[in-house]
């Protein structure tokens, strides 16, 4: 059987947006996932072993996801290295792959030189197993802050909260409760840091998602949330999840602190069946 390793991408929207080329890379042979620590729970449905990112042991195929050279330098023990010519690193890679417009487009296209078909948008589906989690039914789910803060910001999720017809709960990632404080009332119902499968069973009870260009937003959409994505510094083009709707303020690519409120009311109506 062929061995092959691949090295996931370093962000959790990167790593939603991988997850059919990993199915497809599991159907040709037996494959171990380089990853971070929370991509145990995103690929947990993906057969494959998923360990520690770092050094990869030898392989068949190595896929390398991540484009940055020291992915591509752990991954010279494999016999074959499939990856863009990134970061200086061709030299490295026994197979170069163009990037695509998409990000999604680019993980198929690595996959498909290998013999594999990534098809379909990322799906993540719970488990019975999973927590419970204590949030209102039908709420409309809004995440303001991301990883990268202040590029990213805007300025209209406070006004958004006061006028969706619908219970609010505030989403963050880990350590990002003082950056939540900036929008979310004290008294606001909020949920920061919480582990995918708690996120996914809190988002089982959400009526839409609204967030900038964050990795929760791809994972939203993954878990069946109809979805808004505001683009500010990124490009809807480049990176909107999958299957959901990308907000723009239409006058330019990342100028999108100028995206008016109507347009982002208008969508969340579209998708959550608000009037």
């Amino acid at each position: 059987m062929t061995t092959f390793a691949a090295r996931a991408p370093n962000h959790l929207g990167d790593g939603v947006m991988a997850l059919p080329a990993m199915h497809a890379l599991a159907a040709l042979g037996e494959l171990t996932i380089y990853a971070p620590t929370w991509a145990r729970d995103l690929y947990r449905d993906v057969d494959a072993r998923v360990v520690p990112r770092g050094e990869m042991a030898r392989a068949d195929v190595s896929v390398v996801f991540s484009p940055s050279f020291r992915a591509a330098w752990q991954a010279r023990r494999c016999r074959r290295r499939v990856g863009t010519p990134s970061d200086g690193r061709s030299f490295l890679l026994t197979d170069r792959v163009r990037e695509e417009t998409h990000m999604a487009d680019t993980y198929a296209a690595l996959v498909k030189c290998v013999g594999g078909l990534a098809a379909g948008y990322p799906q993540w589906r719970a488990r019975s197993a999973d927590p419970d989690a204590d949030v209102p039914e039908g709420h409309v789910a809004i995440q303001p802050v991301g990883a990268t803060l202040g590029s990213r910001e805007w300025r209209g999720f406070s006004r958004l909260a006061q006028r969706v017809e619908a219970p609010v709960v505030w989403y963050a990632g880990p350590e990002q409760e003082k950056a939540l404080a900036t929008w979310a009332p004290p008294d606001s119902i909020q949920r920061v840091g919480l582990p995918l499968p708690a996120l996914a069973a809190a988002l089982n009870r959400a009526r839409a998602w609204v967030s900038i260009d964050t990795g929760p937003a791809h994972f939203a959409r993954a878990c069946g949330v109809p979805t808004v994505c505001i683009h500010v510094s990124t490009s809807a083009r480049a990176s909107g999840p999958l299957g959901g709707i990308s907000v723009a303020s239409g006058v330019s690519e990342g100028a999108c602190r100028q995206v008016p409120i109507e347009d982002v009311m208008a969508a969340i109506r579209r998708v959550g069946g608000m009037v």
